[in-house]
């Protein structure tokens, strides 16, 4: 569950607007989005997330309405029929509001904070989501799926258009009030706990595994709060049960929750028996009737869980799982230019489920004589009749049956019995796909594709594939030449249509890290460990603020308010935070760099008090840190945080070991940079000896320089590193030509090293000095 932001949020809004895309004289057709590309043609005048959309709003003194979806949104494509391809909808919405779409895949830290406000504001939350808001960006009104019609104890969409518009223009008093209210609520509900008196990852699991037995279904697996009709696969809480096999005292307990879930899952219609991989979640307790979208982040997660499971449990049926799992990714989301796509449709034709549910009587005319046999061991379950009047496809969705599965499953069979029906779904899954394919949501996002190459890595040792070690690299390549930008040295967020888009957030920056160094783990091959070095460094310079904390997107941008909502836990997928705090501290023990091991620490050490109020939230994280090598570091490194006096910081932050100075020279026409490194120092050479290194570079803040001359490097070898690198010592002058407008400031890209740890990298401003000045700038 997503925590609440920590600030006003109007304030939280108007910086979140900051990176967002660019609107375009066409609207929404412009955008690299297919779910708001889907609205193009709406009569309705949207725009995407943006200051010309805000500030139309306020310049018009109106309200906003904004919703929030995704492509394979089942429900949002019912609303974009039923209501926003309405010539009288559309027209009610255009006078009275200025109306803006957001792809929450594009914007997460939006959608947070939009979120919050839903369930502020008392709605239960869900998908597409709606928030009406003041153009001081406040929250009055929000919910759901909105019907064209009225249904008992619920409003149309039109009434209540009308009844917002009419308040706002006659007596919009109540509506501000709810609006400051609500804003207040979620001050208040955001206060920052107490930070735990320690860092104890043994009480953090132990009391996570209480938790999930809180939740835990004994009679079909899964976790739900009571009353909770739908199930979710959760698969950082998945992880959290494998993770904890191996301790003496939980571990019985967890290896209980684990086998009866995966197992569960997969007889269920949860996983696609014809075509491999898993539904979003199942709208009943019993895992028979799937919400039928597919997503890359649950599907890239639970292949390794179900092979890492299968090798642990020694269940055969898991590796089955894993294995007809990867097969779908490969024949369905890996797109031909590399990458893999988002996700894919619930729907086809209008009709939900159309394109995987089968009757008996198609199933007799497809198989012929084997059919009898398949029958015996599926059951088909009708879909739920719908409260509106949804059209239902024809048949029902394939389950195994229960009962045989799992004696099967118990005896050690059920993987032997269910290959015998191989041709069979060969057949059946050509008889879908006859019927048309559900549509795909054509992004390729930074975080979704490394958690998918994780996957496979993690999946393809214990099985043995070679093949899905080749595929997880292939995803670290495209990552690396599509997604990065090396002259910025930063991430995009995603691809689309041949193009890159998009501000990255930390959950991007963490899971490429982890990958990259996956694989140098898995390979040995420098290039990982280089591409690893390089996105440590982008975390560490744009997102760690000066005390340490981490934040999901860079702190310096927007007039350097903090725009992100705080952390939030391992929900659908390992959150940003616990991605980061996992891969800077792995990368730390492999390089045997203590700086970045307590850097690691420190940011851990920053939402901590999230992490010890509700452990069980953060599954991924504190199956993670429970590992040996890294318990032990974050015991010894929390123990220095907590015992540390003033001023105790360490070898501090590369701009504590350099001295700049810049002045005029040769009439103007130059400027000299002297850079003095403290003793026991170097800073890189330009170019850098190696890809990860961050080079020496001068450039200007403004007016304008040519090229410059850097000097060659003097060769230096650490005694940890396999090879020597160019670095300066002592006194580095250089000659900067001014190539128009004189600057007035200049900014040095640095990376202070000595023989025994890299600092992050940094950015040195200095002022340039007339030709008489003396003044040393630190």
């Amino acid at each position: 569950m997503s925590r609440l932001p920590t600030l006003l949020l109007p304030f939280v809004l108007l910086g979140l607007m900051a990176g967002g895309p660019v609107v375009a004289d066409n609207r929404l057709a412009g955008t690299a989005s297919d779910y708001l590309r889907d609205h193009a043609d709406n009569p309705v005048d949207w725009y995407p997330w943006g200051e010309q959309a805000l500030a139309l709003a306020r310049e018009q003194d109106k309200p906003i309405f904004v919703s929030v979806g995704y492509s394979t949104c089942y429900w949002c494509h019912v609303a974009k029929r039923e209501l926003y391809e309405d010539p009288e909808i559309a027209r009610a919405m255009n006078e009275g509001f200025v109306n803006i779409k957001v792809d929450r895949e594009q914007r997460p830290d939006l959608d947070r904070v939009l979120m919050a406000a839903t369930r502020a504001l008392g709605e239960g939350g869900g998908w597409p989501n709606n928030v009406f808001l003041t153009p001081d960006l406040e929250p009055f009104f929000a919910g759901s799926y909105f019907p064209p019609e009225p249904l008992p104890g619920r409003e149309s969409f039109p009434e209540i258009l009308e009844r917002l518009s009419t308040q706002w223009q006659d007596d919009r008093d109540p509506l501000l009030e709810r609006a400051e209210q609500t804003a207040a609520e979620l001050r208040d509900g955001a206060s920052a706990g107490m930070a735990p008196e320690r860092i104890d990852l043994v009480d953090w699991r132990s009391r996570a595994l209480e938790a999930l037995e809180g939740q835990f279904d004994p009679l079909v697996g899964g976790f739900a709060p009571p009353g909770q009709s739908s199930r979710f696969p959760q698969s950082p809480r998945l992880g959290l049960l494998v993770a904890a096999l191996d301790d003496e005292e939980l571990g019985a307990t967890a290896e209980e929750m684990l086998r009866q879930t995966l197992a569960a899952m997969s007889v269920g219609a949860l996983f696609d028996h014809v075509g491999g991989g898993f539904h979003r979640y199942t709208v009943d307790p019993e895992w028979a009737i799937p919400h039928f979208e597919k997503m890359l982040i649950d599907n890239a997660q639970l292949v390794g869980i179900y092979a890492r499971a299968g090798q642990r449990l020694e269940e055969d049926w898991f590796d089955d799982v894993a294995v007809r799992s990867v097969d779908y990714l490969e024949r369905r989301m890996w797109a031909d230019d590399g990458g893999f796509f988002t996700a894919e449709n619930a729907e086809i034709d209008g009709i939900e489920g159309g394109s995987y549910v089968f009757s008996a009587e198609e199933i007799r005319e497809r198989l012929g004589d084997e059919a009898e046999a398949f029958l015996d061991w599926h059951e088909l379950v009708d879909l739920p009749e719908s409260r509106i009047d949804h059209e239902l496809p024809d048949g029902g969705a394939v389950n195994l049956d229960v009962g045989r599965a799992f004696s099967a499953f118990e005896a050690g069979e059920l993987a032997e019995s269910i290959e015998a029906f191989e041709a069979d779904y060969a057949a059946l899954l050509e008889a879908r796909q006859a019927r048309g394919l559900p549509r795909r949501d054509r992004k390729q996002v930074a975080e979704f594709n490394a958690l998918t190459g994780l996957g496979l890595l993690a999946a393809a040792q214990p099985l043995d594939r070679g093949d899905w070690h080749e595929r997880a690299q292939a995803v670290g390549d495209w990552l690396w030449a599509r997604l990065w930008d090396a002259d910025e040295r930063r991430l995009n967020r995603q691809a689309y249509d041949g193009e890159v888009s998009g501000e990255a957030f930390l959950a991007d920056y963490a899971a490429a890290g982890r990958l990259m160094l996956a694989l140098y783990g898995s390979s040995h091959d420098l290039r990982w460990l280089f591409r690893a070095q390089r996105i440590a460094a982008a975390i560490e310079r744009d997102y760690l603020d000066e005390s340490g904390r981490l934040h999901e997107r860079p702190p310096q941008s927007g007039g350097g308010l903090p725009l992100s909502p705080p952390p939030e836990g391992d929900d659908v997928a390992p959150s940003g935070h616990s991605q980061a705090v996992v891969f800077l501290l792995d990368l730390g023990l492999s390089l045997d760099e203590p700086v970045r091991q307590a850097r690691a620490v420190r940011a851990l050490a920053g939402f901590a008090a999230e992490v010890d109020a509700a452990p069980g939230d953060w599954g991924f994280l504190v199956g993670e840190l429970a590992r040996p090598s890294r318990a032990e570091v974050v015991a010894r490194e929390a123990a220095r945080l907590a015992e540390a006096d003033e001023g105790d910081g360490g070898p501090g932050e590369t701009r504590d070991h350099v001295t700049v100075e810049a002045r005029e020279v040769e009439d103007g026409a130059a400027i000299v940079v002297r850079v003095e490194i403290d003793e026991g120092f170097h800073v890189n050479a330009n170019p850098a000896s190696e890809d990860f290194l961050v080079p020496t570079r001068v450039t200007a803040v403004d007016g304008e320089i040519g090229a410059i001359d850097y000097p060659a490097g003097k060769a230096f070898r650490a005694e940890f590193a396999r090879s020597a690198i160019d670095v300066y010592e002592g006194m580095l002058e250089l000659r900067v030509p001014v190539a128009g407008a004189t600057p007035t400031r200049l900014r040095l890209d640095l990376q202070a090293c000595n023989d025994e740890v890299c600092l992050a990298p940094d950015e040195v401003e200095v002022g340039v000095e007339p030709a008489s000045s003396d003044q040393v700038n630190r």
